[in-house]
């Protein structure tokens, strides 16, 4: 059976120095039916002249021409894209070794359309403010078949992250037949200002089932310039962050069913996300009487987090232009937030255990492609759950802070 044909695409703007990283960890999969596009939002920085210096016949260089949002450069690079698989990664995130390779194999043997792993993650330096950064790396292997309308059920209850589905981003891979037939019915392939989201949701609501990968095949980085870090801080304080910046780009509007905060920014609330995408996809599943909006609302005050007050005052506006009894939705979340936390402590329990962290003054993680070389040492060495648990309540009994 002949290699199947698989896209990277890296979406970047003015961030050279974290790209080069990056495109670095694409170039070194050891995979022949491989191309590679960074897509350009019209950088004024060097990343033209660098992208343009890298010597692999496999990597393309697209410029959009103007500068346009985020779901637009990436329906604008997906355009150049006719057939196979693809996935999308951020331009301060990156690939492990062999990763195309093995979901080669994965999409060989099981004939799914889509395939989500889980993935690493890697804190950059310039967020944490140190001489190095801190990776973790799930420890599990093997992969199973989920059922995606079971999975987009958990998502909407609460129940599992919107990362559990098969979306087009860090470790999410996609044949490119699926997002022909969501642009066919829906006439775009995204139809949400937040790409990432959307498409999880628009890709469940689409394929019946897909592969998941215990195995990590993609590092999802977090550095300054990640805009869902910066959409997710508290810090308001910063000048032009990226969240600000995002938010000025002519995006596509939130659903007429989710208000702007009074300020005029985008609730922050991934839950309100999720379910932005779920109405944005409306037409992509079957019309059902749901009585959504107050369920939705419970679970977005349940999990506001440090974002408490100002989706309180959001709340409000939700709820008057639903017509919902507040008071009510208040008293649900309290005891909402009391049984998330119940029962996701097993799963937190669970992640840690299976889950080995490094980065420290004595073992520094200058970039992700140190990363890429690090995470697939850990998994080439093979660290079962009991030794990390091990290792794990030594560092907790010793109190040594890094290691």
């Amino acid at each position: 059976m002949s290699e199947p044909k698989i896209t990277v695409i890296i979406p970047t703007r003015e961030r050279h120095e974290t790209l080069e990283k990056s495109l670095l960890t694409v170039t070194n999969q050891n995979y022949d039916n491989l191309q590679i596009i960074v897509s350009d939002n019209l950088s004024r920085d060097r990343t033209e002249e660098f992208v343009r210096s890298v010597k692999d016949e496999r990597l393309r260089y697209l410029n959009t021409g103007e500068r346009i949002s985020m779901s637009k450069n990436w329906e604008f690079a997906l355009s150049h894209v006719d057939s196979g698989w693809v996935t999308i990664i951020g331009d301060d995130d990156g690939l492990l070794p062999e990763s195309i390779s093995k979901l080669a194999k994965i999409v060989q043997a099981s004939g799914a359309r889509a395939v989500r792993s889980s993935v690493c993650s890697y804190s950059w330096p310039s967020l944490m403010g140190k001489q190095f950064g801190r990776l973790s790396v799930p420890i599990q292997s093997g992969y199973e078949l989920r059922n995606s309308n079971e999975w987009l059920q958990k998502v909407l209850a609460g129940r599992a992250g919107y990362p559990q589905l098969p979306m087009l981003y860090n470790g999410g891979y996609v044949e490119m037949s699926v997002l022909h037939e969501i642009k066919r019915r829906t006439g775009y392939i995204y139809r949400s200002c937040v790409p990432d989201v959307y498409s999880a949701i628009s890709i469940a609501s689409t394929v019946n089932d897909y592969i998941y990968s215990r195995e990590p095949l993609a590092i999802n980085g977090a550095s300054r310039h990640s805009t869902g870090t910066s959409y997710f801080s508290i810090d308001k304080d910063s000048g032009a962050s990226p969240a600000q910046v995002f938010a000025n780009e002519g995006n596509i509007p939130l659903h007429k069913d989710i208000p702007l905060c009074r300020d005029g920014t985008y609730p922050p609330s991934m839950h309100a996300l999720v379910y932005e995408s779920y109405l944005q996809s409306s037409s992509l599943r079957p019309k059902t009487v749901e009585r959504l909006p107050e369920t939705m609302l419970t679970i977005i005050l349940a999990t506001a987090g440090r974002h408490q007050q100002l989706l309180q005052e959001w709340a409000m506006d939700f709820a008057e232009l639903h017509r919902l009894d507040l008071d009510s939705i208040r008293t649900k979340a309290k005891f909402g937030k009391i049984r998330l936390a119940i029962t996701s402590l097993p799963l937190q329990l669970a992640a840690l255990i299976n889950t080995f962290g490094i980065g420290s003054v004595e073992y520094p993680i200058s970039d992700v492609y140190e990363a890429s070389i690090a995470a697939g040492a850990v998994r080439a060495i093979g660290i079962g759950r009991s030794k990390n648990a091990r290792r794990l309540l030594r560092r907790s009994l010793q109190n040594t802070g890094d290691y």
